[in-house]
């Protein structure tokens, strides 16, 4: 598995992902998240060079925000979303932010356990976002004190992959 910083070349390989997606992002908001100060933008592939996954952070102030994670749904559970999320709060920390925060639809079980796995905790919940009774919950996990190069280490411990 490779992961990379995105670019603007990746754009097709990051729109072909978004089939994956119910509520899919447009092309231009992607093209803001992949040229927007203060963002990173990660894009997985396999060793074979196929993308298989792309995560986006933003940094405002002190918060670092994570907005999507998408991974291929041929490959999910195989890690890709795990290792984003781990080199994003890396970056959130070397960038100084205090705290990660997140959406995520209430029913989406496997990313909400990944989210719980890491640290994060629920914090609210918002009705409706994302259709009837899709309801978002907002959750957040604090990053001050925490060393960027041991993120990830102690939550991969005790996991079966």
């Amino acid at each position: 598995m490779i992961v990379e910083v995105a670019g603007v070349a990746d754009l097709d390989d990051i729109m072909a992902l978004e089939t994956h997606f119910d509520v899919r992002w447009s092309e231009e908001s992607w093209i803001a998240e992949l040229t927007g100060g203060g963002r990173l933008v990660l894009i997985a592939r396999q060793r074979e060079g196929g993308t298989v996954g792309v995560a986006c952070f933003q940094l405002v102030d002190d918060v670092a925000d994570l907005h999507r994670i998408v991974v291929d749904s041929a490959q999910r559970r195989m890690g890709f979303a795990r290792v984003m999320l781990v080199a994003g709060m890396q970056w959130a920390i070397a960038q100084g932010a205090s705290r990660m925060m997140l959406e995520v639809e209430h029913s989406n079980d496997a990313a909400v356990a990944l989210y719980y796995g890491y640290g994060f905790r629920r914090v609210a919940q918002r009705d409706h976002y994302y259709g009837p009774g899709a309801h978002a919950l907002i959750m957040e996990r604090p990053l001050v004190g925490v060393d960027a190069d041991s993120v990830g280490m102690w939550e991969m411990e005790d996991t079966d992959d």
